[in-house]
């Protein structure tokens, strides 16, 4: 909300607001999707101010995560009330340019939701705030995604924990840690997990938050990916991290290659240039963190189509420790 100036002086004023952005590299956008008190299903408001959010009910789940997104420094946050079946809320955030998405609720929706934008370039995340742990895990162990974490904190508003949790990876992005990183106060959230259903959520592919020093603390990121498609376990793409860094080197690299669409023949001349272009791409992400190292990219025209052009990268993510064991030999 704009503030009126006090004064009925003519003249220029300044209405200013500072705080720290949290957005990531890629679409610098996170959606939020929750069940409200008010507000047409299916309709995305872009949210710069909890005034704005009011709308939707001070006591509904989308105010309180519009809320924890403005606090953590969450830029361009998007809010979308849900329908009983969610499917209009997703599909209104198919057109937004948002990387994370944040719900209370839908997970089949939302895996159909994350799975098409996937499968047409446009990685996104997806937050699922989960209470009870049990159900938590359950869901976990159904979607089984990449591209989807579960958030469970045990306590009455996880809804709140998943959306500070999404600022905090809009904020770090690939390039950060979020094992045993604060994401927000947890007085009032009642979070109450045990060790041993850490163990449980963690083993299950479901990110536990446990409270220390007065703070929901997100035990270790990891994704609900924990099988392959056979049913086998997999851990290859087990932490969130991993998935954030696949996700950013395909599209700065996308990116980087798109204007090499306009007015470029598939010669070698254009290829060599983008194999230039990607390897500059490749080693400034080396450099960065994000991986530990790629092989030269190889560019050459399709066999059956000379107007494609094809680009062979191989990388190797760079992966976040989370465990560090000390091998001690004494001597007495």
């Amino acid at each position: 909300m704009i503030h009126i100036p006090t004064t009925m002086r003519p003249g220029v004023f300044t209405d200013l607001r500072v705080h720290a952005a949290a957005a990531c590299g890629m679409y610098r956008g996170i959606a939020a999707v929750a069940r409200t008190v008010s507000g047409e299903p299916g309709e995305a408001t872009l949210v710069r101010d909890p005034a704005q959010a009011a709308v939707f009910g001070t006591d509904s789940a989308l105010y309180e995560m519009i809320k924890a997104l403005l606090e953590a420094g969450a830029s361009q946050i998007y809010a979308i009330p849900a329908g009983e079946d969610y499917t209009a809320a997703f599909a209104a955030a198919e057109r937004l340019p948002v990387y994370l998405l944040v719900c209370d609720g839908g997970a089949d929706v939302l895996a159909a939701h994350i799975s098409a934008c996937c499968e047409n370039g446009r990685e996104r995340i997806g937050l699922l705030a989960v209470s009870d742990p049990a159900a938590a895990a359950a869901a976990a162990g159904t979607l089984n995604h990449p591209h989807i974490a579960v958030i469970c904190d045990g306590g009455d508003d996880t809804h709140v924990t998943a959306a500070a949790f999404a600022a905090a990876v809009a904020r770090f992005g690939a390039s950060g840690s979020l094992n045993g990183l604060p994401v927000r106060s947890a007085g009032g959230s009642g979070g109450t997990l045990t060790a041993a259903q850490a163990e449980m959520l963690l083993a299950a592919g479901a990110i536990p938050f446990e409270v220390c020093g007065g703070e929901a603390v997100c035990v270790r990121a990891v994704t609900s990916c924990t099988k392959d498609a056979d049913g086998e376990p997999d851990a290859a793409f087990r932490d969130l991290s991993t998935v954030l860094a696949v996700d950013e080197v395909l599209d700065t690299v996308r990116r980087a290659v798109k204007a090499r669409l306009r007015g470029c023949k598939n010669n070698a001349a254009t290829r060599e240039s983008i194999a230039s272009q990607i390897t500059v791409e490749l080693e400034a992400m080396r450099a960065r963190g994000i991986l530990d190292s790629y092989r030269p990219p190889v560019v050459a025209a399709h066999p059956q189509d000379s107007a494609v052009c094809v680009a062979t990268l191989g990388i190797r993510v760079a992966p976040e420790i989370s465990q560090i064991v000390l091998r001690a030999e004494i001597t007495v």
